[in-house]
């Protein structure tokens, strides 16, 4: 049994001509990539469609991955920088906050009723993040990623990805202290 080729591996591949292996990086990150276009767009169809143009610009920009940084976080970063691009076209200003899973306790119809309700406040309190510090908390937390790779996502130093992270942490304890939300443990 052999392991997955690395990405490296893929990538050398499709730029000596095998093309087709470019799906198995498609297969390892489509997820990653429609996750993010559902943080955007808010709807599976738009999603899909964003995954889809994410991946042909990375396909037809693949010579110019120069591996300083993590594939990865390369495609992220395509990413994020064609949904600001398509937001900005559209003159949206929908928001990056996604209704995220809580830690489950006892499921009984209370628990269900608590527990979306603080799914709800921690929405709200999310939306109303100013938006530097949305999406520096939700690529961090949500994407698991690095402040390091965060700041190559999004172009902001490290340094101030950093700051807007424990500022938005702030902000949300102070947003759901006192609220049906406030006894919920989401890593702040």
């Amino acid at each position: 049994m052999s392991a997955e080729p690395s990405d490296p591996a893929i990538i050398g591949e499709v730029l000596a001509g095998k093309t087709e292996s470019f799906a198995a990086l498609v297969r390892r990150y489509q997820n990653r990539v429609y996750s993010l276009g559902l943080r955007f767009f808010r709807n599976a169809e738009d999603a899909s469609d964003f995954a889809q143009e994410v991946f042909i610009k990375v396909f037809e920009g693949l010579c110019g991955f120069r591996g300083e940084a993590k594939f990865s976080t390369w495609l992220m970063k395509v990413a994020y920088y064609h949904g600001i691009s398509i937001q900005r076209s559209r003159k949206e200003a929908e928001s990056f906050a996604e209704d995220y899973e809580l830690p489950g306790r006892e499921e009984g119809p209370e628990e269900l009723h608590a527990r979306a309700a603080a799914a709800a406040a921690l929405t709200e309190a999310l939306r109303l993040l100013p938006e530097r510090y949305r999406i520096c908390i939700d690529l961090y937390f949500s994407f698991g990623m690095t402040y390091e790779d965060v700041s190559r996502v999004t172009d902001i130093p490290v340094g101030t990805v950093k700051s807007h992270v424990f500022r938005a942490k702030q902000a949300l304890r102070r947003a759901l202290k006192d609220s049906c939300a406030e006894d919920y443990d989401y890593g702040l």
